[in-house]
């Protein structure tokens, strides 16, 4: 049996592993010249470092197994430290010390009615970790009753600006008043979540999981972007068009899995299954850019390591790259303001000066000379979903079915965190084989 994985992403490399565990033989296709997506690496100095994905909750069990089984790297911790700008006063947020001390300043940042609100699905995320992603059942029933409103109907002053907005613009690129409740389950469970990175950072597990391709089930075809699926009247296969080039050639598949985001699924099934690709446009995604930042002294001190800011700014974080790394920046554009001040046309320089501008009022930047920087804009770097998203899914789901053998995952489908990846990508090569009704 041939099977094809379109996009090398981590939606890609989950499925690609599943079926690996299955004995089945899988061609990863990834359009750019190495895998891993928008968790992608570049170097620094010498450095990988990462531009996503690289904070990995202690709840992430699917992802451990998977790096386990790839190369047992090891892990160190990273921790919660960061502060918002409050009637002008800098507020410190951190799961670092006093416990209490910092629940009673979360109750202060979230008010009477955000608690009201948001406590009950904390706690249905408590007791069960499996609802904390997109299309869950207990957040399905909160979108089928509050999703014709927004979170910015839903919730009320301060815990939209203090809590929701910080937590949306950073997971989704978006703002409040464009996310809905019965999708922020996906957002709840990594806020109370607690994190680690790879000590070798996200390229480690790339370098790790491209090591595969030395056992026959393993081919990753960098370089190559599909462009077309279409089926085979006489075999029943799926025919794959891609470009690998200057050359344009086709290759036949059994199965073909797609983890692609939904925005560029739409594309290529768009003249095949033209009412599947209307729906899978109706899940909104929003730019991110991301710039990390080596400078030549350190910027924050270790008590003070991260900040985010409102939605008048333009940069919506800074923060330190690592819990040791107080010399490396990493500065985030994302929402609304973002968008109208920064595009694929910015230059990098222009837009870190732009954040240095922004965050040199808290930190160490002025006079500390800037030694070497990675940039990255990704046009549908974040996905947003849609209100009602479960219903959404369904009616996509069921306009693909007319083309046997493929399936669809990706970040919209459980959420855009790695372990939600990881999990819907299980799910798809489960139900692609028949092991899920």
């Amino acid at each position: 049996m041939r099977v094809a994985v379109v996009g090398g992403g981590i939606s890609g490399i989950a499925s690609a592993f599943y079926l690996m565990q299955r004995n089945i033989a899988v061609d990863l296709y990834e359009s750019e010249d190495r895998i891993g997506g928008r968790i992608g690496s570049e170097q620094l100095h010498g450095r990988w470092l990462d531009f996503g994905g690289k904070n990995i909750g202690k709840n992430y069990v699917l992802f451990r197994d998977f790096v386990k089984k790839c190369r047992d790297l090891d892990y160190e911790y990273f921790g919660f430290n960061t502060s918002q700008l409050i009637g002008g006063k800098v507020v410190r947020i951190s799961k670092e010390g006093a416990k209490l001390f910092n629940t009673l300043r979360f109750i202060g940042l979230c008010g009477f009615d955000g608690i009201l609100k948001l406590y009950p699905h904390v706690r249905a995320i408590i007791k069960d970790h499996r609802q904390g992603v997109l299309n869950s059942d207990y957040f399905n029933n909160i979108a089928e009753h509050h999703d014709d409103v927004s979170l910015a109907g839903y919730l009320k002053e301060p815990c939209l600006s203090q809590i929701i907005r910080p937590v949306t613009v950073r997971m989704n690129g978006a703002e409040p008043d464009e996310c809905y409740p019965g999708n922020f389950g996906s957002n709840l469970a990594l806020v109370i979540d607690s994190y680690e990175q790879l000590k070798h950072g996200m390229h480690g597990m790339l370098d790790a999981f491209q090591a595969m391709t030395k056992a026959p089930s393993l081919n990753i075809l960098t370089g190559h972007k599909v462009t077309s699926l279409s089926r085979d009247q006489v075999t029943g296969s799926i025919s794959i068009g891609y470009t690998h080039g200057d050359v344009q050639e086709t290759a036949i598949y059994d199965r073909v899995i797609s983890a692609l985001p939904a925005i560029q699924l739409s594309v290529i099934v768009d003249n095949i299954l033209p009412d599947a690709s209307a729906l899978l446009r109706q899940i909104k995604y929003y730019p991110i850019a991301v710039a990390i930042v080596k400078y030549r002294r350190n910027v924050f001190m270790k008590t003070h390591r991260a900040m985010v800011f409102d939605q008048s700014f333009s940069l919506s974080n800074a923060g330190a790259y690592g819990i040791n790394d107080l010399d490396l920046v990493r500065y985030t554009f994302s929402g609304r303001t973002s968008r109208t001040e920064i595009s694929e046309n910015s230059d990098p320089e222009d837009v870190i000066s732009l954040g240095e501008k922004i965050a040199a009022q808290y930190f160490n930047i002025k006079d500390n000379t800037r030694e070497a920087f990675a940039y990255r804009y990704i046009s549908e770097g974040l996905c947003a979903y849609s209100p009602k998203h479960y219903r959404l899914l369904g009616n996509i789901d069921k306009k693909l079915e007319p083309l046997t053998g493929f399936i669809a995952t990706g970040d919209y489908r459980r959420g855009a965190s790695i372990e939600a990846c990881f999990r819907a990508a299980g799910e798809c090569v489960d139900k692609l084989f028949g092991d899920l009704n």
